[in-house]
């Protein structure tokens, strides 16, 4: 049986089972006015194919006997569940095959409460709130990868309380530390915060200043960081030697401004590792500026502290051009930390053609220059990636 259902089926039905007991009337009346109602008419099914292709050089190759790399994935597969169970409850359930093989993961699981008027309430595995790039789906990226995805920390099994206004948006979490592709082994609880604001929003126009922050208990667990400069199928030439890791935390500003086709977009994040012993201790920065204008009658919507799909005007699509500039570099290793001081500077150029809501093209130029990592000689790369979207 794939990941991820071998839970569903059990979590499923005890979810069910939470949303009929938390009212009033027995359960064959629970039941029944479930069955009745019209609400299970209103699941929201999403399938999301990334087929990407990619040709790159340098730094970028892991085998450099040939002076060209070529490779091609479906980046992403993903069938997304949104359902209503009773009154103000709802689900989200989100598969997708593991980008580069033909396993299966649970991406989002979780439960919604909707029923209160301060806050939403979100139990189980979702995207921990940090960072505007990371909050904004992929789906909806101006680049085929994010600048910051070495810093990411993805999906976490937890509790979340939000709310998002036109304005205003906050959310806090508390989740477990789970083993993944930079945790080498579980955790204790990690806590995570991120408020936004957008004081100046009129039409087509938005200003937004987000900040956020994130603890995480590691109890020495390993640590590393990869990074292939958002090239998906490159190689990930930097790889830390592993960090055995009590805390973790991490901090984050964000900029964003918008008017009509044109839009600029900026964050900075700040990583520092408390290592078991201090000695070892890191600290590292990242951050990216970019630019968006659309040469037609379009622009890049934005809402409640995050970027959406972009729905061309025209029946002959939009076009949009990018360009990005991104930097993660080491600020500080400690003594007995063999992790060598890096700086990797990375620029983007970017076109889009979104042919309408639901099929986009994308093509990313990517050179990167960096110090402290050489491989095999080569310490820069050129990249070029092409990525057909669509959404059923």
């Amino acid at each position: 049986m794939p990941k991820g259902f071998k839970s569903f089926f059990p979590l499923g039905f005890l979810a069910l089972s939470i949303a009929s007991y938390s009212t009033a009337f027995d359960l064959e009346q629970s039941v029944s006015s479930v069955i009745e109602s019209d609400l299970w008419q209103d699941i929201d099914i999403d399938v999301r194919l990334n087929l990407d292709t990619s040709g790159f050089d340098g730094i970028y190759r892991e085998d450099l006997s040939n002076n060209n790399a070529y490779d091609s994935l479906v980046r992403r597969a993903r069938l997304s569940l949104k359902a209503p169970i009773y009154k103000n409850w709802s689900s989200k359930l989100q598969l997708a095959i593991n980008e580069g093989d033909d396993t299966y993961e649970t991406k989002d699981f979780y439960l919604r409460y909707n029923g209160f008027e301060f806050a939403d309430i979100r139990i189980g595995q979702s995207k921990e709130p940090f960072g505007l790039e990371n909050m904004t789906s992929s789906a909806n990226l101006a680049y085929t990868e994010r600048s910051l995805s070495p810093f990411s920390l993805g999906r976490s099994t937890g509790i979340n309380i939000s709310d998002s206004k036109r304005n205003f948006s906050w959310s806090i979490g508390a989740y477990k530390v789970e083993e993944n592709d930079k945790v080498k082994a579980d955790g204790n609880k990690a806590y995570t915060t991120r408020i936004t604001f957008s004081p100046l929003r009129k039409g087509k126009n938005y200003n937004h200043l987000g900040l956020a922050y994130s603890k995480r208990n590691l109890e020495g667990a390993d640590y590393e960081i990869k990074s292939n400069a958002g090239v998906d199928t490159a190689f990930n030439f930097l790889d830390t030697i592993n960090i055995s890791t009590d805390t973790i935390e991490k901090s984050g500003i964000e900029l964003a401004w918008g008017r009509g086709a044109l839009s600029l977009q900026g964050e900075y994040q700040h990583l520092q590792i408390n290592a078991m012993e201090i000695t070892k201790n890191a600290s590292y920065q990242a951050f990216y500026t970019q630019l968006s204008y659309f040469l037609t009658d379009d622009h890049r919507p934005y809402r409640k502290g995050r970027f959406s799909s972009v729905k061309p005007n025209s029946t002959k699509g939009s076009v949009e051009l990018t360009l990005r500039k991104g930097e993660l570099q080491s600020v500080h290793i400690g003594s007995e930390n063999i992790n060598p001081d890096i700086t990797i500077a990375t620029t983007v150029l970017g076109i889009n053609y979104y042919l309408n809501k639901r099929i986009n093209l994308m093509l990313n130029a990517s050179d990167t220059e960096s110090s402290g990592i050489v491989n095999e000689g080569q310490d820069s790369g050129s990249a070029l990636t092409f990525r057909a979207q669509i959404r059923l």
